[in-house]
């Protein structure tokens, strides 16, 4: 039998994804396993395809946008349908000792004038992702328009017996997202100096309850790559309020937090530390966005520069070589903590 073909796991970045969590995929009554089943991938690849050929009147009139009418309209015929698996990189970039991280399901549609991308990912470090008759996808990412979203969802519930539901990112986990991908830019060096150059401007989005303001829904606060240093940088007499377990942790989270209270006048509970429940009923972080990635309620983008890529460095040396290896460590590690959170759930209200 020929050797499987193994999706490249970069494909994973520098995409827009909708996220979902999925229950685990049954498909007992096909084939005993999937991930490596090239026989199974197959089988299925060509039922997706009869699938949407011959239900694509059904799915496209799900849409209820004339814009997105028009854009499927434009899409031309399904000319490929593939599934492949996909592992983690097995060299020195990968977080976790040179040993895949996360594993899956990369689907392919490759339509006349566009191609759309479906992931189903297990984060093979905590969760056992397979086992005899079923297999474990918690995360389901979604590079799809409307339409033919609900169509490939009606199908994979069908075909695994599965239950897909939004996955909903709260913003106490956008905040340890956050930490979780500057901490990662810090196990490889000046953690300063690195965050500088890879995020470079971060923007918050801070959702405000119609109740303290009906007429404002949302703020934008914008860190500049100037000042994003000295929000890196434990402030004068901080060190001595923080807890222990919070200084594991970058200053990031806190320091603006103040910024915010002494400046603006605006009580928020970016860092999780404060008592007031106010702050916490009212204001929430909703978006978190920068040149690396960009993580929302229901979206995901994880940003890695191609090799040839030379950012717009004065000197361009960080941006090219270690540079690159460097995001896709930080961009490997929020990827994970996104499939850990389908994978547990979501029991947060914030």
């Amino acid at each position: 039998m020929a050797t499987l073909e193994q999706a490249d796991p970069r494909q994973l970045f520098n995409t827009s994804w909708t996220t979902h969590r999925l229950s685990p995929l049954h498909h007992g009554k096909d084939c005993e396993t999937l991930l490596d089943n090239q026989v199974a991938l197959k089988t299925y690849a060509t039922r997706l395809r009869d699938h949407l050929t011959g239900n694509i009147l059904a799915g496209f009139q799900t849409s209820t946008s004339a814009l997105e009418d028009d854009a499927l309209s434009k899409t031309g015929a399904l000319r490929a349908c593939q599934w492949q698996p996909i592992r983690a990189p097995r060299n020195t970039v990968s977080i976790s000792s040179q040993k895949p991280t996360f594993s899956g399901v990369l689907i392919t549609l490759q339509y006349e004038n566009i191609t759309y991308k479906v992931a189903l990912l297990a984060d093979t470090e905590s969760t056992p992702n397979q086992r005899t008759g079923s297999t474990s996808l918690p995360l389901l990412l979604t590079r799809l328009p409307t339409g033919l979203r609900q169509t490939f969802l009606t199908f994979i519930s069908t075909n695994f017996d599965t239950y897909c539901s939004p996955l909903r990112l709260p913003s106490s986990f956008l905040c340890a997202g956050l930490e979780t991908y500057i901490d990662a830019l810090g196990s490889q060096g000046n953690s300063e100096a690195i965050a500088a150059d890879v995020i470079k401007e971060l923007q918050l989005t801070l959702s405000l309850s119609p109740s303290i303001a009906p007429a404002l829904r949302s703020v934008n606060v914008s860190v500049t790559r100037s000042s994003l240093a000295d929000f890196l940088r434990d402030q004068p007499g901080q060190s001595t309020s923080r807890t222990l377990e919070s200084k594991l942790r970058s200053p990031l989270l806190p320091n603006l937090t103040s910024y915010l209270e002494t400046h603006l006048a605006m009580n928020v509970d970016l860092d999780g530390s404060s008592s007031n429940q106010a702050a916490r009923k009212h204001v929430r972080l909703s978006k978190v966005a920068c040149a690396a990635f960009v993580l929302g309620e229901g979206r995901v983008k994880l940003v890695v520069a191609d090799d040839e890529d030379n950012g717009d460095d004065d000197d361009g040396s960080r941006a090219r070589g270690d540079g690159n290896n460097v995001s896709l460590v930080a961009g490997e590690a929020l990827l994970r903590s996104v499939i850990r959170k389908a994978a547990v759930g979501d029991h947060s209200a914030t």
